[in-house]
């Protein structure tokens, strides 16, 4: 009995470690390195939609973060690079962690995510 409740306990560490692991280890792609070769990429806003209505990025897609999983096949029919992001990580991060889940791979975060994005005075699309 307790050697099946150590061997729970250590599978459930090593499975916490896997997931926080691979969501923060996603390579990033700066602002402007996304905009220096934006044609080999494709924006993912994951934020809600009313928040992509207020200013998204020029060429993004918007899937908010709890819709991913519905949305899987139409992201692995992308040829590009998937560049993910929201408004600070958080939702992006979870998002990455469905799609890493569910098979795809050939994604990026962008770093500082539309807060970065905004503070650095990037044109964004708006109303």
């Amino acid at each position: 009995m307790l050697k099946n409740l150590f061997t729970l306990l250590v599978s459930a560490l090593f499975g916490l470690m896997s997931y926080t692991s691979t969501a923060a280890d996603t390579a990033k792609i700066s602002a402007e390195e996304y905009l220096k070769n934006k044609d080999n990429y494709q924006i993912l806003d994951v934020r809600s939609p009313s928040e992509f209505a207020e200013g998204h990025i020029e060429g993004a897609i918007n899937i908010p973060h709890h819709a991913i999983i519905d949305e899987i096949a139409k992201l692995k029919g992308i040829e590009k690079t998937i560049v993910v992001h929201c408004r600070s990580g958080r939702r992006a991060e979870k998002a990455e962690s469905m799609m890493r889940k569910n098979g795809l791979t050939d994604f990026i975060h962008l770093d500082g995510d539309m807060l970065g994005w905004q503070a650095k005075q990037l044109p964004l699309v708006k109303p």
